[in-house]
């Protein structure tokens, strides 16, 4: 793909992450990004970074856009109106994050309550799909990168791997009446899956004509992923545990990241309904597709299930 006449659009960009797999998508030729934030303040603020680290930024044309809180639809909404009146050739949705609690936390959106870190990892970005469409600012032949995780198969130490006995135990979950304690770190894993069934879903829908993608390109520390964490909490997991990592060699800084990001982004790794990351087990490696490594990701039955509730509490998808 020629990065130099395609309108890009990146969900989250102030992200540690994101930030630099824009800076990767500029060095390869990129010249006009929307960079999409909670707020304007913090889009204007990515936007000057950029700008002050990387030279060859000066030739590309970044627009600041506030609004995308992923807990907020009627935001999301308005975010997309003020969004530059262009087709969007690659969107990185990339926004996200852990959500920190002892109990199941819940947001209410038409009467059902959602857990939230399944709301803000992909309800959110189902959110900002559909109102793309709807406003007609998604080109034809699009590319749609969903910012996965390992998570979704599991991480053996960190991350339960996400299964269920029962659609009603699935739907459960996700409305936070689980049997189960709430874990944080699992909730992120449950978060990726239902990414991954929203990829297969929306890649197989028949008159959509744009490409979908779930793409991890394995564990990097220093994100903002941790930033809803206690300062202690976020230290030692900042410092001990991804540090250790760093050490061995199973995690990455988020240049290497985003430069594996950038890739995805350009068309040169995977292609519509593809699920990919690390190896099984493993949190680094080869890019290599997840859907063998969990049954749940290619369930069928999950996908309509989680569909139902997508369309029950954010109405019905622009292309159904």
């Amino acid at each position: 793909m020629e990065l130099s006449r395609k309108n890009i659009l990146v969900v989250g960009a102030n992200g540690g992450l994101a930030l630099e797999t824009i800076k990767a998508l500029i060095k390869e030729g990129a010249t006009n990004i929307t960079l999409g934030c909670r707020t304007l303040e913090k889009a204007k603020q990515t936007k000057h970074q950029i700008l002050t680290s990387l030279k060859e930024a000066e030739n590309c044309e970044l627009n600041p856009v506030g609004g995308f809180d992923m807990l907020n639809k009627t935001s999301i909404e308005n975010a997309i109106i003020n969004l530059p009146r262009q087709n969007f050739d690659v969107v990185f949705l990339a926004a996200g994050g852990i959500i920190i609690d002892t109990a199941y936390p819940t947001i209410e959106i038409n009467g059902t309550n959602i857990e939230k870190t399944s709301y803000q990892n992909l309800f959110g970005a189902h959110i900002v799909l559909h109102n793309l469409i709807q406003q007609q600012l998604l080109a034809d032949n699009a590319r749609v990168v969903y910012a996965g995780g390992e998570g979704a198969r599991g991480i053996p130490g960190m991350i339960q791997k996400p299964t269920y006995n029962s659609t009603q135990e699935f739907r459960e979950y996700l409305k936070g009446r689980s049997n189960s304690a709430y874990n944080p770190m699992n909730a992120i894993g449950v978060s990726k899956l239902l990414g991954a069934l929203w990829t297969i879903k929306i890649s197989k829908i028949k008159n959509r004509n744009f490409d979908v993608i779930w793409f991890s390109p394995g564990l990097t520390y220093g994100t903002n992923g941790l930033s809803k964490m206690t300062p202690i909490k976020r230290w030692a997991m900042e410092n001990i545990g991804f540090g250790l990592m760093r050490l061995i060699g199973k995690a990455q800084s988020p240049g290497d990241g985003g430069a594996k990001f950038a890739k995805a982004l350009s068309g040169v790794i995977g292609t519509n309904g593809d699920v990919l990351g690390a190896p099984e087990k493993q949190t680094l490696g080869k890019i290599t597709d997840q859907k063998p490594m969990n049954t749940a990701i290619t369930d069928p039955s999950l996908q309509t299930e989680l569909w139902n509730l997508l369309e029950e509490t954010t109405g019905k998808f622009a292309l159904s």
